[in-house]
C-alpha cells in the first residue's frame, strides 16, 4: 500500500501509519479510500491482530480532511446525475468514505486513534469513529468541521456521531460554523477519551486496545439515547428550533450547507445510526452537487490555492470602488421608488459589498407599507448591478482575473454563497443571467446593459472558468 503500512507487535495490536505518499499532509483522495478497504480487512480477517491503533506519518497531524481538488471533479460529476440510476450511484459515491469508516467502527476488534496537530473533516470523521480516541496534550491541536465555510456538509459521520456524543445543542455551532471543538471541551463531552504529551501516546492507546477487547461504539449499544434526547428531546426543544430560525434568518438559508445539515441533525438523531448515515449521505450528495457549493468550493479552497502561489496580487481598491459606486447609484434608485431605507440597509447587509455609504438613502414610507414580496426584486437588482460592474473592470483590466475578482468581492462582503460575482453568472448559467440582465435594462435602463464580450462568451459557450 502506499498509504497505509500494518506493523503487528508482538501482543497482537496493529499500528496502522497513515502516511499519504507525496503530501505534506494527510488527505483523503480515492486512492487513500481504496487502500482503506485493504486495512479494514486486514484487521476483522487476521486472527493473530486484537486490535489497531491508528496512527498519522505526518508531522502536520492526523488528517486534514478530503482531497478537494479530486472532491471537485466527483462534484462535477453528481451534478450531471439525471436518471434514478444515476442519482443512485451517485448517492453511494458519496457515500463510500462513510460507508468505510463505518466498516472500521464494526470490524469486531478495539480501534483506538492517536490525534495530534490537526484533524478536520472527514479527518475528525475517521477518529469519531474509532473506538478510543487519545489526544497530544498541546494548544495547538485543532479538532474541527471546517465543511460548511467552503459550501459543504460532513458527509462521513460528522453530522451523526458529533451529536451522539457532544448532544444536539452543543454540536450546531462546531457542523455550521466550523467552531473548533477545544481540548476542554473534547474531553469534558468524550470526543476525545484522553490526553497525554505526544510520546505517551501510543503506548496509552496500544494498552487501551489491549484491555478492551469487546469494544464498540456507544451508539451500537443497545438502550443508546442522544445526549438530551436528540432534536425532539428536551434540549432539542429548548434550543433546536430557535438555532435553526436565528440560522436561516437574514440569507443564512442561501448558504448551500446550513439547512441540509440541520435536516441530517434533525432527522438522523431519530433513527439508528446506519439510517442516520444513509440520511447524511443522501443530503450530503444533493448539497455538492449544487451550482452554489460547486462555487463556494471553488472560491473558497481552489482560488485561494491558487493565489496564494501568486508572488503579486491585484490591488482590491479599483475594483471594490466599482461595486461601491454600483451599490450607491442602485440603491439612489430604489429610494426614488420608495422603497424603504430600513428595507434597502438589510438587503445590502446580505448581498453588497460592505461600504459605510452604501444603503445610506432617504426614501419615503417605511418597511411597515412595503411589499415584501418585491425584496426579491430588489436583491436582484443589487446583485445584478454589481456583476455587471466586476464585468466591466474585468474587461477594463482593473482586475486581472476571474479568480481575483470572486476573490475580492467575496471578503469585502459579497455574498459567499454566489463564489463571488463572476462565479454568480456561471452559477445562474450565462445565457440566462444575459437574459436577465437584457429585461432589467429594458425596465430600469442602460446601467445593466451587459457587455459585448459576455455576449460573444455566451455564444462561444466560453465560460469564465473553462
Amino acid at each position: 500500500m502506499n498509504n497505509f503500512s500494518i506493523d503487528v507487535d508482538g501482543q497482537g495490536v496493529a499500528v496502522v501509519r497513515f502516511d499519504v505518499r507525496g503530501k505534506g499532509m494527510n488527505v483523503i483522495s480515492d486512492e487513500v479510500q481504496r487502500e482503506f478497504d485493504e486495512v479494514v480487512e486486514t484487521l476483522r480477517a487476521d486472527p493473530a491482530i486484537r486490535g489497531a491503533v491508528l496512527v498519522s506519518g505526518k508531522a502536520s497531524g492526523f488528517c486534514a480532511g478530503a482531497d478537494l481538488a479530486e472532491l471537485v471533479d466527483s462534484m462535477a460529476r453528481w451534478s450531471e446525475a439525471r436518471s434514478q440510476e444515476e442519482l443512485k450511484a451517485g448517492v453511494a459515491d458519496a457515500g463510500s468514505w462513510s460507508r468505510r469508516v463505518r466498516a472500521l467502527e464494526t470490524c469486531g476488534k478495539p480501534v483506538a486513534a492517536v490525534i495530534a496537530g490537526m484533524a478536520l473533516g472527514g479527518g475528525l470523521e475517521l477518529a469519531l469513529a474509532c473506538h478510543y480516541r487519545v489526544a497530544v496534550d498541546d494548544p495547538t491541536l485543532r479538532l474541527a468541521f471546517p465543511e460548511a465555510g467552503v459550501g459543504l456538509l460532513p458527509g462521513a459521520g460528522g453530522t451523526q456521531r458529533l451529536p451522539r456524543i457532544m448532544g444536539v445543542s452543543a454540536t450546531l455551532p462546531h457542523l455550521l460554523d466550523g467552531k473548533p471543538i477545544g481540548l476542554a471541551d473534547a474531553l469534558s463531552s468524550g470526543v476525545v477519551h484522553a490526553t497525554a504529551p505526544a510520546g505517551e501516546l501510543l503506548e496509552m492507546a496500544r494498552r487501551w486496545v489491549l484491555e478492551h477487547p469487546g469494544a464498540v461504539a456507544p451508539w451500537d449499544e443497545k438502550g443508546f439515547r442522544v445526549p438530551g434526547g436528540g432534536a425532539q428531546g428536551s434540549d432539542g426543544y429548548r434550543d433546536f428550533a430557535p438555532a435553526m430560525a436565528a440560522r436561516l434568518a437574514d440569507g443564512g438559508d442561501r448558504l448551500p450547507a446550513t439547512g441540509n445539515i440541520l435536516k441530517c441533525v434533525y432527522e438522523g438523531t431519530q433513527v439508528p445510526i446506519d439510517s442516520g448515515l444513509r440520511i447524511e449521505a443522501r443530503y450530503f450528495f444533493n448539497t455538492a452537487r449544487s451550482a452554489r457549493s460547486r462555487a463556494m468550493v471553488r472560491t473558497f479552497f481552489l482560488s485561494r490555492q491558487k493565489l496564494a502561489k501568486r508572488p503579486h496580487r491585484d490591488d482590491p481598491a479599483p475594483l471594490l470602488e466599482r461595486l461601491r459606486l454600483a451599490v450607491a447609484r442602485e440603491c439612489k434608485a430604489l429610494a426614488q421608488e420608495d422603497v424603504p431605507e430600513t428595507v434597502l440597509n438589510r438587503l445590502c447587509a446580505q448581498v453588497a459589498v460592505r461600504s459605510e455609504g452604501a444603503g445610506e438613502t432617504v426614501a419615503n414610507g417605511s418597511a411597515a407599507d412595503f411589499d415584501l414580496a418585491e425584496a426579491g426584486s430588489v436583491e436582484q437588482r443589487l446583485l445584478y448591478a454589481q456583476v455587471l460592474a466586476a464585468l466591466q473592470a474585468l474587461d477594463e483590466g482593473l482586475v486581472s482575473d476571474p479568480l481575483e475578482a470572486d476573490a475580492i468581492a467575496v471578503s469585502a462582503g459579497f455574498p459567499a454563497w454566489t463564489g463571488g460575482p463572476v462565479s454568480f453568472v456561471e452559477m445562474e448559467g450565462m445565457e440566462a443571467f444575459v437574459t436577465r440582465a437584457d429585461d432589467l435594462a429594458a425596465w430600469f435602463g442602460p446601467r445593466f446593459q451587459v457587455s459585448p464580450s459576455l455576449r460573444e462568451r455566451v455564444v462561444a459557450g466560453q465560460g469564465f472558468y473553462g
